[in-house]
């Protein structure tokens, strides 16, 4: 069977919705961010599917109606197995912050002293640290993580945020995903990298059975300002007295939604961070 590649520039506002495309009728998804606020999403489809191609190109004709996106791009692979590697070649080595190091685990890396080496297989999940809202979490965490503490993450992903606090020192963590395929991703990437045994890697949103009774020193969302609203609620209760909550992956034009609901959960927003169009809030239970 051949495969082709799909491929299109959005604007950052846009990358959600075109995403949501790619991942309910193509196989697999990667996110690559360019200078000037635009991202190049890839997916695959086997030569026959033309199907879920029609509903991928109307999807993507109804939002060109509205924001100014790039040509859909198809471009023919050839054998089956060519697609599930071809997607490798969009991403290098990531310096984050004063110590983390993104090293994607087909490339080779001489550890420096001091280096904090997150090695990750995003297996096609979202989250590899390339985005400036993951960017921002990943500084966030580095910043406020102690050794011992427990972490929640909301929306794991690739779990590249829950191994980077396994990394900086928390011992109890859970990572939830409402996506069962971006939690056999990150369950994968918790056990190559020996970090398993400190998580708790279930599908699902909060609050939930793995998160019942329990409380938190630091929460972690990079999901949206919908998904930041509908959590909200959920994080006082999660958090220890003095907990920080870590929300993020916000495009700026929504962040009023995201401080509203924030604050209408009981929360202190200590700062408002931003990274090119996207925020990264930091608030704590009182």
């Amino acid at each position: 069977m051949s495969w082709h590649e799909l491929s299109i520039t959005v604007p950052f506002e846009y990358v959600e919705p075109v995403s949501y495309l790619f991942e309910r009728y193509g196989y697999g998804l990667s996110v690559e961010t360019k200078p000037g606020e635009h991202a190049v999403l890839r997916s695959y489809l086997p030569s026959l599917s033309r199907q879920r191609l029609a509903h991928i190109e109307v999807g993507i004709k109804l939002a060109a109606s509205v924001a100014d996106l790039g040509e859909l791009l198809i471009t023919p692979l050839g054998a089956d197995e060519d697609w599930r590697d071809s997607w490798k070649k969009h991403f290098t080595l990531l310096r984050v912050g004063q110590h983390l190091v993104i090293k994607p685990s087909w490339i080779e890396y001489q550890e420096q002293p001091g280096d904090v080496v997150i090695d990750l297989d995003p297996g096609l999940a979202f989250g590899t640290g390339y985005h400036p809202t993951t960017y921002s979490c990943l500084e966030a965490l580095e910043e406020l993580i102690k050794p011992g503490h427990s972490v929640l993450d909301v929306g794991t992903g690739s779990g590249i945020l829950t191994i980077a606090a396994a990394k900086l020192g928390a011992t109890q963590i859970t990572a939830v995903d409402i996506d069962s395929s971006a939690v056999r991703a990150a369950r994968k990437n918790f056990r190559r990298t020996g970090l398993d045994h400190l998580v708790n890697a279930e599908s699902g949103s909060i609050p939930s059975g793995a998160t019942r009774g329990r409380t938190y020193d630091l929460a972690v969302a990079n999901i949206s300002a919908r998904g930041i609203r509908l959590v909200s609620p959920a994080i006082p209760d999660l958090l220890a007295i003095d907990g920080v909550f870590v929300a993020s992956g916000i495009i700026i034009d929504q962040h009023d939604e995201a401080v509203s609901a924030i604050t209408d959960a009981g929360l202190v927003i200590d700062e408002i961070r931003q990274r090119e169009d996207w925020v990264t809030i930091l608030c704590r239970r009182e």
